[in-house]
């Protein structure tokens, strides 16, 4: 199986481009992964639903019709521990499928066709995070979920 994580945004600071890259070269051992950024269309802060659809439309150009989609959502299911996290992740890697798709949106939210194609929507917190905290706890869960599948000592427990 191969990962692919799908994030929208305008421009990264270095800090940030710096910490997915540490993530991307911890999580590759595990199983391949694949960092997508697309440029987040400009749009007024009264047009979101413009905003949404054509978010929607550039996330949906990466989706494969075989591909497992997670949706990365404040709506979506929350894990109640590291544990039960890697537990969901071990149900993504032991899919039919080969490639899965994680996705964190645009500040609006994902847009109907988006949210309609989604396999699962995993919440990350019940708090609102910024998309840069977002994907890097994202990925830093990601981390830790496969050290926990392979019983490496990174999470105390």
């Amino acid at each position: 199986m191969k990962f692919k994580f799908v994030f929208l945004e305008t421009k990264a600071p270095s800090w940030v481009n710096e910490a997915r890259s540490e993530y991307q070269k911890k999580i590759s051992p595990f199983v391949p992964l694949e960092l997508r950024t697309l440029k987040s269309p400009s749009a007024e802060r009264d047009e979101r639903a413009i905003k949404r659809t054509k978010e929607g439309r550039l996330l949906l150009k990466e989706f494969e019709p075989k591909d497992l989609v997670i949706l990365f959502d404040e709506k979506g299911k929350l894990a109640r521990s590291s544990e039960e996290f890697s537990e969901k992740l071990n149900r993504v890697i032991q899919s039919a499928k080969s490639q899965a798709v994680f996705c964190i949106g645009g500040a609006y939210g994902f847009s109907d066709e988006v949210l309609a194609r989604a396999d699962e929507r995993w919440s990350l917190s019940p708090l609102t995070l910024n998309h840069w905290l977002a994907q890097l706890a994202a990925l830093e869960q990601i981390y830790r979920g496969l050290t926990i599948l392979r019983g490496i000592p990174y999470h105390n427990r």
